[in-house]
């Protein structure tokens, strides 16, 4: 009886052994620990957060225009370069899609979400200043949050540049469109964190914001901060 146990358990060990194997040779990794490793090129930028938004939005080619339509709010808003200077911050930057999409209506982008007389808008001059002002402002966050400052699988509650009170209501003429509610956000906070999958197989971790919206460049990190790059709407909606 002895003997039977000995062979069951050394077939168990040949059978575990020959399936780690298996993996190795068929280029499948072996489950790990959840290291949320963000990057495999060097996410340095070695710049500040505005230098990269104008390197990126001024160039000569399309791919360092993906900005354009960010910088324009931010003149337009009339915002302080400076706030994207200051040190000990997360940026939230928006790809050209997150504010005006060609697919119709362009509900996930800020354009569409966000209607004047019950229309999307064109222009950021659609808008009252204020409003676009304290929108640029909730996507600054007070602090460093990103794959190697986050907790892991625990969301975190940031303050945000945008003033506590200015989130409650939308301005007359502005209304958001069915598919994306606006709930009132007194604190103006924002809720970061790691997933800890891969929900569509394009990403890994992904940084997620207000619990609906996956960044789609993380943790990029400036001489005086952190980067975020989404390409999609982000409500000012923080999750219950």
């Amino acid at each position: 009886m002895k003997n039977v146990k000995l062979l069951t358990l050394h077939s168990f060990l040949f059978i575990f052994l020959g399936v780690l194997q298996g993996c190795t040779l068929f280029g499948l990794d072996v489950q790990e620990d959840f290291d949320r490793k963000p990057h495999t090129l060097n996410p340095n930028l070695n710049k500040t957060a505005w230098q990269y938004l104008n390197d990126r939005a001024k160039g000569s080619t399309t791919n360092d225009q993906i900005f354009s339509r960010m910088l324009e709010g931010i003149q337009y808003a009339g915002i302080d370069s400076n706030e994207y200077k200051k040190p000990n911050r997360t940026y939230i930057f928006l790809h050209n899609d997150a504010i005006n999409r060609s697919s119709t209506p362009p509900t996930d982008s800020f354009f569409g979400a966000n209607l004047v007389d019950g229309k999307p808008v064109l222009a950021w001059t659609g808008y009252p200043k204020e409003f676009v002002k304290r929108y640029f402002e909730y996507l600054i966050l007070e602090g460093e949050y990103s794959h190697y400052t986050l907790p892991a699988l625990e969301a975190v509650e940031a303050n945000t540049l945008a003033p506590k009170g200015s989130l409650t209501t939308l301005p007359a003429g502005i209304t958001r469109h069915a598919s994306v509610v606006f709930t009132p956000n007194p604190e103006s906070t924002m809720s970061i964190r790691v997933l800890n999958s891969s929900p569509s197989n394009t990403s890994d971790y992904p940084v997620q914001l207000n619990g609906v919206r996956n960044v789609r460049t993380s943790s990029l990190l400036a001489t005086n901060g952190v980067v975020h790059v989404i390409d999609r709407y982000l409500t000012t909606t923080v999750p219950e």
